[in-house]
């Protein structure tokens, strides 16, 4: 959000769309995750979230899906007059998600290559009121975790499913000194509630446990479910946050199963062309130019077990001339040749990320 990317003419966010929709592309679905908006007056935000909304759906004819993100809420203070609830985050962003009547969901798409990918969205702001700050806690509720385990890695599952997690913030342990990519956020339940829950489903095994409630007693989540029967594959976590592109494998899970290659979890830097890193990058944008926007082109190969990474505007996190400017990362135990290339006559499933 800047003075040339505001709420009356976002230009990054129409030219991604304008672009996506390429036909000669042929993207198959256009993601985004999360953070819509700054922190700002109310009535300023919904006006950003209102637009975001409208630019990123009109004139869009490919299958499109967002998350919600910390500052989403626009939670300013820790109970703000200014907080935008759940409720009318959903009349906002999802007014035609009625699957769950919630900000989360799940959705199926066709994979050119067969089969199906299915797309589950998740909320980090799943609270009911303002107990939590969740501009600095993702809050995940008892509701959405049941759903996850029992509806969304269940239902209508087959064999030929692939699965796709959208979630803001990055799944491992808060670091105040940056030493991993959640340094300014953590969550109210352990980090590796969700991915443990996915690893059990990774290894169709079952989970029986407890998450504490690190800021309130006896709000505790409990979870049990059973994965022995369950059919699909698991390709990775897709995130924000951080305004950085990065990848990483995700461990320390209490049940981490060390026969199969661990989780993979891919953040995507933003579109905000006075965006400069701070933290992680030094990435300097040049505004009315290709390096003022910013987003990223997933094909993902489900027979080779491949994510392949393009890159538009200012991706790199390094001005290393030897950075890649596509990347390729095995998310199964296949190796990745050296020369590894991208053949122009495989259909793949693309996806544009921003």
């Amino acid at each position: 959000i800047s003075t040339n990317n505001n709420y009356t003419n976002p230009i990054n966010l129409k030219q991604s769309v304008t672009f996506a929709n390429q036909s000669k592309l042929k993207i198959n679905a256009l993601i985004a995750t999360g953070d819509f908006i700054s922190n700002s007056s109310r009535k300023d935000a919904i006006l950003f979230m209102e637009s975001f909304t409208k630019h990123f759906y009109e004139g869009n004819h490919i299958p499109s899906f967002i998350c919600t993100g910390n500052h989403d809420c626009n939670m300013i203070e820790k109970v703000s007059k200014n907080y935008i609830s759940k409720e009318k985050i959903h009349s906002i962003l999802f007014p035609k998600q009625t699957q769950t009547n919630q900000n989360y969901f799940y959705a199926d798409i066709p994979n050119p290559q067969g089969g199906t990918i299915r797309i589950i969205s998740l909320d980090m702001l799943d609270q009911p009121g303002t107990e939590y700050n969740t501009r600095i806690y993702a809050y995940y509720s008892q509701e959405q975790i049941y759903w996850l385990g029992n509806i969304a890695l269940k239902k209508g599952i087959t064999d030929q499913h692939s699965i796709i997690i959208l979630n803001h913030y990055p799944f491992q342990a808060y670091s105040p000194k940056a030493n991993t990519y959640l340094c300014d956020g953590d969550f109210v339940h352990p980090w590796f509630m969700i991915p443990e829950i996915i690893e059990a489903y990774r290894s169709r095994s079952s989970i029986s446990k407890t998450y504490l409630n690190k800021l309130r007693d006896n709000k505790n989540i409990s979870v049990n479910f059973n994965f022995h029967d369950s059919k699909g594959e698991f390709i990775c976590y897709l995130g924000g946050h951080d305004h950085f592109t990065t990848n990483f494998d995700i461990h320390d899970l209490e049940n981490e199963n060390k026969s199969i290659p661990p989780q993979k979890m891919l953040l995507c830097t933003n579109q905000a062309p006075s965006e400069v890193g701070i933290i992680y990058n030094r990435v300097i944008r040049e505004v009315d130019s290709l390096s003022s926007n910013s987003f990223c082109i997933y094909a993902i190969d489900t027979k080779e077990k491949k994510i392949y990474i393009t890159f538009f505007g200012a991706y790199k996190p390094t001005d290393k001339a030897e950075y890649p400017e596509i990347q390729i990362i095995p998310y199964s135990q296949s190796e990745v040749s050296p020369n590894s290339s991208l053949s122009e006559n495989v259909k793949i499933n693309q996806l544009e990320k921003m």
